[in-house]
C-alpha cells in the first residue's frame, strides 16, 4: 500500500477535496447501512471492503498534511484535533481486523441461520458506520477550520 502525498497541493484545495471525499464516503456508507438493514451482511462487508483502500489513504493525507500544519502553527490548539486524528486507529483497526473477523465467522456458519450472530455482526457494522459519520463531522468543524486558521497565519508570518 504505497500513497504519494502531493506536497504541492494547497491546504484550502486538499481541505476541499477531502470534504468532497467524505461526501463519497457518506454515500458508501448509506449503501452499508441499507444491506445492513436488508441483514445482508455479506454485501456490508463487500462494500466496506471496497471503500478500506481509499479511506486509508485518505486518513493518511490527513494525518501527513493537515495534522503537519496544525502542529507547526497551532500547536497549542491542537489537542482536539489530535484526538480526532487518532480515531484513524479505531478504523484502521476495525478494516483490518473487525471486518476479517466477521467475515470468517459468517463464513464458518452452517446454516446461516444464527440469530445471536447475526445481531452482534448488524451491530458493529452499524456502530462502525456511525462512528465514521462523526468522526467526519468532528474533522469538517474542528480540524479543518484550525488547518485553515493554521495555514493563514503561517502565510502573514512568513509575509
Amino acid at each position: 500500500m504505497a500513497y504519494k502525498i502531493n506536497f504541492d497541493e494547497s491546504i484550502s484545495d486538499m481541505i476541499d477535496r477531502l470534504k468532497q471525499e467524505h461526501i463519497q464516503f457518506k454515500i458508501t456508507l448509506n449503501k452499508i447501512t441499507k444491506y445492513n438493514d436488508e441483514n445482508n451482511i455479506d454485501k456490508a462487508i463487500e462494500t466496506i471492503h471496497d471503500m478500506s483502500q481509499p479511506i486509508i489513504k485518505h486518513a493518511v493525507e490527513e494525518e501527513a498534511r493537515i495534522m503537519r500544519v496544525i502542529m507547526h502553527n497551532a500547536k497549542e490548539a491542537s489537542t482536539d484535533s489530535i484526538k480526532i486524528m487518532q480515531e484513524h486507529n479505531w478504523v484502521v483497526d476495525f478494516l483490518k481486523q473487525k471486518i476479517p473477523t466477521i467475515k470468517g465467522n459468517i463464513d464458518k456458519q452452517q446454516d446461516g441461520q444464527d440469530i445471536q450472530f447475526q445481531k452482534k455482526a448488524h451491530n458493529e457494522i452499524n456502530e462502525f458506520v456511525i462512528n465514521l459519520r462523526n468522526h467526519f463531522e468532528e474533522e469538517e468543524q474542528i480540524v479543518f477550520p484550525l488547518a485553515l486558521k493554521a495555514d493563514r497565519d503561517k502565510d502573514k508570518s512568513s509575509a
